[in-house]
């Protein structure tokens, strides 16, 4: 957690110092660093910067030679904002200001962002099937896979006979038998 240390009674009772500028991208801690009597601190964020930051407290008393931190909480934002903090004590007899810039949050690495895009699904759009992929659909649902299926089988031994036997008779077979499947296959296809 940042810390803005502001020095109390330093050069004299009331006396305050604090740094003419301070940054941050959290919440941090004003210490009140007390060097001599016990004092009473008040602590105001200017309007721009109170639309960011929060103190649950003004007013602080801060103990001879001790220290106090005082929390400033910080609200969520997109964009830089710079305000000052007015550190006054003596009832306002002894003031400083600091320019205060909250900056937005540093983006963790290790964080995801979540938004309504997740609930989509991140398919990609199926692909035109190719030629063949239509015929095997075509062919799955006409329930002409088991056509095809025994056609090749009665071509596969049409040619595996014809060539054994060396029949021109087995051969035109064998080749009647091939013009069948391919038209059985055809007309399955289209329907």
């Amino acid at each position: 957690m940042s810390q803005l240390t502001v020095s109390l009674n330093e050069d004299g009772l009331h006396s305050v110092a604090a740094p003419a500028a301070f940054e941050t991208s959290e919440p941090f801690d004003v210490v009140l660093d007390n060097d001599g009597e016990a004092v009473h601190v008040h602590l105001n964020l200017d309007e721009t910067l109170s639309t960011v930051a929060d103190i649950r407290a003004n007013n602080h008393y801060v103990e001879p030679n001790g220290s106090r931190p005082v929390g400033v909480g910080i609200n969520p934002r997109t964009t830089a904002v710079t305000g000052r903090l007015k550190i006054a004590t003596g009832y306002g007899s002894e003031v400083a200001y600091t320019t205060v810039t909250i900056q937005p949050p540093e983006e963790d690495p290790k964080r995801v962002t979540v938004d309504e895009s997740l609930a989509k699904p991140q398919r990609d759009p199926p692909a035109e099937p190719t030629t063949a992929e239509q015929i095997g659909a075509r062919l799955a649902d006409s329930g002409a896979g088991l056509l095809v299926a025994f056609g090749l089988i009665a071509v596969l031994l049409a040619v595996a006979i014809a060539a054994t036997l060396e029949s021109g008779v087995v051969i035109a077979g064998a080749v009647v038998v091939l013009l069948g499947v391919v038209v059985a296959v055809g007309l399955a296809v289209r329907a």
